[in-house]
């Protein structure tokens, strides 16, 4: 099962590489290709799982003004 997360950044918002680390303390890797970073559960989620870790995620970039899409495949 992953998450992926696919950003989109401007110049009036924070730089790539202070978001990267964001998404790094969180447990995602970077990806290339239609998403940006992806999170790979070690085991199935539950949807409550992926709703916590997308929660922490929105708090932790709250500020950074990036806008970001998450699509969750089993």
């Amino acid at each position: 099962m992953r998450t992926y997360v696919r950003m989109t950044f401007h110049s009036e918002g924070s730089d790539p590489q202070t978001v990267m680390k964001v998404m790094r303390l969180l447990g995602f890797d970077e990806s290339m290709g239609m998403h940006d970073f992806v999170y790979k559960w070690k085991e199935k989620a539950t949807l409550d799982e992926v709703i916590r870790l997308i929660a922490e995620m929105h708090t932790r970039l709250k500020g950074l003004d990036v806008n970001y899409e998450i699509t969750t495949i089993t």
